[in-house]
């Protein structure tokens, strides 16, 4: 059977959601591999003896404005416990040492024991394998004790070397891919979110266990996630993240999710079933 795509879009306050189905052409789809991306892992201790596991995914190389830059996937973070009071910086550096960016955040979150991350999106630099960095500083707020930094390097080549699973790759070239569309049109980048991403994973999960494509219910995404829209597109058959994007960005439904500007939240979710077959969830929020 040929890849297949559907799309599904909800806001605050209306009934009902509508899903239009599509095929795409295994001709054009079926034979594209995966843009590379590298998953990179480490670890510190705080002042007060808080271990943090952090997590950083480097996606593709795109130009914008007539500069190459490398796409920063993910910047994330966990520890062993869950009502958490939190205090983090995520700086990202050009190659030449220069702050480009510094996130902060402080609140409370609730880390699943390990096993829920926080994530930010920082802004992706312009590519400088070896040189590029990102770097993630953490502690508990009002602790006290000192904080302590994880330094990731930009990889000199995405993937090399790199761990994680095929799903991980899948999930990081969809991300990639569509910050790259959006980029490319001076749309502000999507930020991975904790909340957004684990209804993707899961509906992946679903399809792929049940080997066939459909829509979620959009509204305790809604609700749950804090949000005011919320859209989704899934596909299934596509062997790579980037193949499924091209099949999306060549819908005009999916699109428009897509390139959604007033979308600031992603999640991603790709699962390959019994038989090998990918399927993909990717939830938009604002």
């Amino acid at each position: 059977m040929p890849p297949r795509l559907s799309i599904s879009s909800l806001r605050k306050g209306l009934a009902g959601v509508t899903a239009t189905g599509l095929v795409g052409a295994a001709a054009v789809f079926g034979t594209v591999t995966a843009d590379a991306a590298t998953t990179q892992t480490g670890s510190c201790v705080d002042g007060g003896g808080i271990r943090w596991t952090v997590k950083a995914i480097w996606g593709s190389t795109y130009t914008s404005g007539g500069v190459r830059k490398i796409a920063i996937n993910y910047a994330g973070w966990t520890t062993n416990g869950r009502a958490v009071p939190t205090d983090s910086t995520v700086r990202s550096y050009s190659g030449d040492g220069t702050r480009i960016q510094k996130l902060t955040w402080s609140g409370v979150y609730d880390y699943k024991d390990g096993t829920a991350y926080r994530v930010r999106n920082p802004r992706n630099p312009a590519s400088a394998p070896g040189k590029a960095k990102i770097k993630i500083t953490l502690g508990v707020d009002g602790d006290g004790h000192g904080s302590c930094s994880v330094t990731f390097t930009q990889p000199d080549s995405a993937g090399g070397g790199g761990g994680g699973s095929a799903s991980d790759r899948y999930e990081a070239d969809v991300v990639s891919g569509t910050n790259a569309e959006r980029t490319s049109r001076e749309l502000q980048a999507l930020s991975s979110e904790a909340c957004v991403d684990r209804y993707a994973e899961r509906q992946a999960a679903r399809m792929a266990a049940e080997r066939r494509m459909y829509h979620q219910d959009l509204g305790p995404i809604l609700r749950e996630c804090k949000l005011r829209a919320v859209g989704e597109n899934v596909a299934y058959g596509y062997p790579s993240g980037s193949a499924v994007i091209r099949g999306w960005m060549g819908s005009s439904g999916h699109r428009a999710n897509i390139l959604n500007s007033s979308y600031r939240l992603l999640g991603v979710g790709a699962v390959q079933s019994s038989d090998g077959r990918w399927y993909a969830a990717q939830v938009f929020g604002a």
